[in-house]
């Protein structure tokens, strides 16, 4: 797994159907939630480790994401997206070509509604208080469509702050990925433009228009 990962781990959290809910578990996520989604925007510096049980492969990589309803730019070594809400842009620094597509309005993912990162608990999930610390809450969700493939994601919120502090992803064909928040910043606030892709600032981009 190596630049599609980020796009991997994220795309896991759509699922749909009614969930049975622990109620701290539902309290904390809930206040978690409140603060994100009130916040200008959540700024999150991560590192992922990815490991393919089946190919016997373990991969790193780390990046920062800036999520604003569902505006976004995620940034990592090999690419960089950007996305206002109406057009995605994907672009590729070795190839210096990003291409253009449109959110699908039918989509849940995160890559079409970023928000939802901060919401996914609400439905769709068994949500169980594993553990906790003086220092953070442990929370599992498990799909409630046993069919997914998905196992479950067990979450790691801060107690003082509402943050985000780890994801940890475990898939039926073996795939663990495990993001770590390097620092979770709900105070980031994006410049004008931030979310937009601006060819200027990248001379001689080919542009590859999906739309």
């Amino acid at each position: 797994m190596n630049r599609p990962g980020i796009i991997f781990l994220l795309s896991l959290l759509t699922v749909a159907s009614t969930a049975q809910k622990d109620p701290e578990a539902v309290r904390v996520l809930s206040e978690f939630s409140r603060r994100a989604t009130q916040a200008p925007s959540v700024k999150i510096d991560f590192s992922i480790n990815a490991e393919n049980e089946q190919e016997g492969e373990t991969t790193t990589m780390e990046g920062s994401a800036v999520i604003s309803g569902d505006r976004y730019r995620l940034t990592m070594a090999d690419n960089i997206i950007w996305a206002d809400g109406r057009t995605v842009w994907n672009y590729i620094p070795d190839a210096n070509e990003v291409t253009i597509t449109e959110p699908d309005p039918d989509d849940d993912s995160f890559m079409s509604k970023p928000s939802m990162l901060f919401s996914l608990y609400r439905e769709g999930y068994k949500v169980r208080l594993l553990d906790q610390n003086d220092r953070e809450w442990i929370i599992d969700l498990y799909p409630e469509d046993i069919r997914i493939n998905l196992v479950r994601i067990r979450l790691s919120i801060g107690k003082r702050l509402y943050d985000l502090r780890s994801a940890e992803y475990r898939t039926k064909d073996g795939m663990n990925v495990m993001l770590t928040a390097e620092k979770y910043d709900p105070g980031f606030r994006p410049a004008d433009g931030y979310f937009t892709f601006r060819p200027a600032d990248y001379k001689g981009v080919e542009i590859v228009d999906m739309r």
